[in-house]
């Protein structure tokens, strides 16, 4: 059958590019194909080929649509996606697809209960169970996801896509998408992650020439058309397909021929919008059937046939002669669902919409209102109900307030809080009674929390002055949470003032309660300078008694942080005691992070255990935001240490959980660590890039120190002085003194030195040399060592820099200990010890190498070779030359778990398991898994 036989008009480049995207697919390489255009230029036509060919090729094809009436419902777009999967496959099937971490997934197809207790929701979990139960289904199947309408696609089921795609290459699924150009999307920020990914394919359809609308008119007007006919046609419309098909059924139905005489006729029709057309085609149409057609527009794209002729106050038997009528003008079509119910669907939105506006306003609120009471008299799901009710202006109805906060706990327990807060905010719009209100405040605002920060701190405000004076402990509650919103909008001095009124305010026996309000005022003294009378309570709670309530770890955790900026050594026994009990999900996640902080500035050789096992909990039931935490903390650690290619990892991983989530506060805190990570392995041009991507906003003192790094790296050493000169101004502003958060110093001296400023070089370096002795953290002492022995002379220089090897030599801080060994063997070799030289030039070289340090490596080569050695052949062998990651990798295989398996225990895909081991084979020289055991255990 040829393209035009088959309905496509000039798209042969088009159709080959759709059956070449499954062809890929149906081998094994996943990826996107996006077709975009304006409405009516061919999108769902195009989508239709790719359900062809895969169908053709032996895939399995689903599909969904976006629709304007349904965008707040969460996950309605996966739902109609993987729902009639589920339904067609035999219990055998059903165990496969749910295996593993697809279970997590199972609350987004359940209808939840209908008690409100919206809540944080663990979406990171349903993300990743989604992701997973894709994966599943595409096991022995190539799979097809058709999503028509994406820019009308709800925001948590684009969060899936957005999660999907960077993950697809190796699963052999193909995301067939089509999005309309000059619409308002429901998240644009996620529309613009997901369509600017590298797996993307984009197609964009071009208006039809004149010479194929002639063809067009000739297959669909009774006669054909007249050349002057066609050419008029064409110019009415712009070759749009959608106006030109629309056109044609009006004139047919207009008994209206394709000659000259009619060219001013076809001008004035055509010029018109859908609406017009569709509405022309309806008059003639009985008002029993156009009643049908209404209530069809209202109820979207899930109606049936019975609530539709409910709503339009007709029996089944009237109404099904009304659908009969609406498909013949193509209007709509009825498709059976689930072998028995009869659904109602438009041939296009456009006319969908067209039919929905012809409505008067005040009885569109009506019958959105009517609907949703049928609705629940049907036992529907409460988001669909919830979706009409949003439609309906506040009118006073205690139902609707019920259905509202039940359609809030069901999008809640989805892990859909973005869904949650819309239908929450709504039922605010009502009249409540205060206990009703206060409830409904505080459930929006904890849903507001993860994902727009100023609108829970709205909610919390106005449940905190509701509360008054007279109820202090709920008061303090909210406070508690309030707090949070107003740091991150940064209301500073608004948050400290509610801190410290509600502390004042609390009865004696709150205790618990007091030390979480202390907690978030040492947050305050910590990052952002002034706040004397605060600072100086801070230094009261050092001597308060410790306390395993939430509260006293909460508080432990952020005077351990306070401790480690001023180099003060109770920092990590106090981050223990905070951490001792485990994540505090329930209370602040971020209060974890902060003790994080001052055990990796200490060298703590458990940190990475530690973040790995609370990491294995978030993965389980945490949020997106805490998740980001883990990637960009355990990134930061790892950097540390000096294992660049295992921070670049995590780092990236936390800056795309952060842009997956709108987190803009993240940026400022990942910024700095990856920029540092990409300078370490000489790419100094990206470093740039990040850096400068960054809002003046965020300018925070571990910016500026990167941003002295990179500055003094590429050679301008007066702006890299300037720079490390700020940073310490805004590091002391907030008592950040400890050499081991902030490296300004080491930028300042190095950069001093090249300016022939030697004096006060050696005075920078002296004061960072006696801060480091006063923390004892290796990397930082190392390396104050190091940068003292290179301002000194050659007898002192041998001195410093042999103590900075010593140091390092047994501490976690690999790149920092290759740096002390390179400056000290290139010392050696310059005084005549090229023996004992080349030894440490060469163990220098083999680390530096094994952290991904290419600059390092190539200086370390190159002293090396002037003290007359060579590398080892074996520096990159062997069980020592595996990455952390491979070693995980090899490890797990070595125990008999399959590519699959260990993907789903390490969270990542099979494809890096499958990357990972080849690594691991390479550099053991093995090619089996049954050799592991054995390699792995060396010699």
């Amino acid at each position: 059958m040829t393209d035009t036989a088959r309905g496509l008009w000039e798209r042969e480049a088009e159709a080959a590019v759709v059956a070449d995207a499954v062809k890929i697919a149906t081998h094994g390489n996943g990826g996107l194909l996006l077709v975009e255009g304006p409405a009516g230029i061919g999108k769902t036509r195009l989508l239709a080929e790719a359900w062809t060919a895969a169908a053709e090729a032996g895939a399995r094809v689903v599909r969904a649509r976006g629709t304007q009436l349904e965008r707040d419902f969460a996950f309605g777009v996966v739902r109609q996606l993987f729902e009639p999967l589920v339904a067609r496959m035999d219990q055998a099937r059903l165990e496969v697809l749910w295996q593993g971490p697809a279970a997590q997934a199972r609350p987004v197809f359940e209808i939840v209960g209908t008690t409100p207790t919206a809540g944080p929701a663990g979406d990171f979990a349903v993300l990743h169970g989604l992701y997973w139960l894709t994966a599943n289904a595409a096991q022995d199947h190539p799979l097809v996801l058709l999503v028509d309408d994406l820019q009308w696609c709800d925001t948590p089921s684009l969060g899936y896509l957005a999660y999907l795609l960077p993950r697809i290459e190796d699963l052999g699924v193909l995301v067939a998408a089509a999005l309309r150009t000059g619409e308002a999307a429901t998240d644009e920020r996620l529309i613009q992650q997901i369509t600017t990914d590298p797996a993307a394919k984009v197609l964009q359809p071009h208006p039809l020439s004149a010479q194929a609308t002639a063809g067009l008119l000739e297959q669909t007007l009774p006669g054909g058309a007249d050349p002057p006919f066609a050419a008029a046609c064409h110019q009415a419309t712009g070759g749009n397909p959608l106006l030109l098909h629309e056109l044609a059924r009006t004139l047919t139905a207009e008994n209206v021929r394709g000659s000259a005489d009619n060219v001013a006729l076809v001008r004035d029709l055509g010029s018109r919008a859908v609406a017009h057309l569709v509405a022309l085609r309806m008059t003639r149409l009985p008002q029993s059937t156009v009643a049908v057609a209404k209530a069809a527009a209202v109820l979207g794209g899930q109606a049936d046939l019975v609530t539709a002729a409910a709503l339009a106050d007709q029996d089944t038997t009237t109404a099904l002669e009304g659908v009969t009528a609406l498909e013949r003008l193509q209007i709509l079509r009825a498709e059976q669902h689930n072998g028995t119910e009869l659904r109602l669907a438009f041939i296009h939105p456009l006319v969908q919409a067209a039919v929905h506006d012809s409505i008067n306003p005040a009885d569109l609120a009506t019958a959105h209102h009517h609907a949703a009471r049928l609705l629940t008299a049907a036992g529907a799901d409460p988001e669909r109900i919830a979706a009409h009710l949003l439609r309906v202006p506040p009118g006073g109805d205690p139902e609707a307030v019920t259905a509202l906060r039940a359609a809030a706990a069901a999008a809640a327990a989805r892990g859909a809080p973005s869904g949650a807060h819309t239908y929450l905010a709504r039922a605010l719009h009502e009249p409540l009674a205060d206990d009703e209100r206060l409830q409904v405040l505080t459930e929006a605002g904890r849903v507001a929390l993860l994902i727009d920060t100023p609108a829970a701190a709205d909610h919390f405000h106005q449940a905190y002055t509701a509360l008054g004076d007279a109820d202090a402990v709920r008061r303090a509650q909210t406070a508690v949470q309030y707090a949070s919103t107003l740091l991150y909008s940064g209301r500073i001095d608004e948050c400290e003032r509610i801190l410290t009124d509600s502390i004042n305010q609390l009865p004696a026996d709150e205790q618990d309660l007091r030390r979480q309000l202390q907690a978030w005022l040492v947050i305050i003294v910590i990052n952002f300078a002034g706040h004397t009378q605060t600072r100086q309570h801070v230094v009261d709670l050092y001597h308060l008694p410790p306390d395993e309530s939430p509260g006293g770890r909460m508080l432990e955790c952020a005077l351990a942080l306070h401790a480690a900026h001023a180099s003060d050594l109770q920092a990590t026994e106090l981050a223990r005691r905070g951490l001792s009990g485990g994540p505090m999900f329930e209370i602040a996640a971020n209060f974890t992070n902060v003790a994080w902080w001052a055990l990796i500035t200490a060298d703590a050789a458990d940190i990475l255990d530690m973040i790995n096992d609370w990491s294995d909990q978030v993965h389980r039931r945490g949020d997106t935001a805490a998740l980001t935490g883990i990637y960009v903390w355990r990134g930061w650690a790892w950097l540390r240490r000096g294992q660049l290619i295992e921070a670049e990892t995590d780092l990236r991983r936390g800056a795309s959980m952060a842009e997956m989530t709108g987190l803009k506060v993240a940026e400022g805190v990942i910024a700095p660590q990856l920029a540092q990570c990409v300078m370490e392995q000489g790419r100094l041009e990206e470093a740039t890039t990040i850096l400068e991507a960054v809002s003046s906003a965020q300018i925070a003192p571990h910016l500026l120190d990167a941003q002295a790094q990179l500055l003094y790296l590429r050679g301008e050493y007066e702006q890299a002085l300037q720079t490390a000169l700020t940073c310490q101004d805004q590091s002391a502003a907030v008592g950040l003194t400890n050499p081991a958060g902030i490296g300004w110093r080491t930028w300042a001296a190095l950069a001093l030195q090249r300016l022939d400023r030697t004096h006060e070089a050696h005075t920078i370096a002296a004061e960072d040399l006696r801060l480091a002795r006063q923390w004892c953290a290796p990397r930082a002492l190392g390396r104050a060592l190091r940068v003292n022995g290179l301002l000194n002379d050659s007898t002192d220089r041998l001195q410093l820099l042999h103590q900075a090897a010593i140091v390092l030599e047994n501490s976690t801080a690999q790149l920092e200990h290759a740096k002390a060994l390179t400056e000290y063997g290139g010392a050696l070799r310059r005084t005549g010890h090229r023996t004992e030289a080349r030894s440490l030039l060469r163990h220098s070289l083999d680390l530096a190498t094994r952290c991904g340090a290419t600059p390092l490596a190539d200086f370390a080569r190159t002293e090396l070779a002037a003290a007359g050695g060579h590398p080892r052949r074996t520096a990159l062998a062997g069980p020592d030359a595996l990455t952390p990651s491979e070693h995980r990798v090899a490890e797990l295989a070595a125990t008999g778990a399959t590519n699959r398996q260990i993907a789903q225990d390490l969270y990542v895909t099979p494809k890096t398991v499958e990357v990972h081991l080849s690594a691991a084979y390479r550099k053991l020289d093995i090619t089996t898994r049954t050799q592991l055991p054995a390699a792995l255990a060396g010699p």
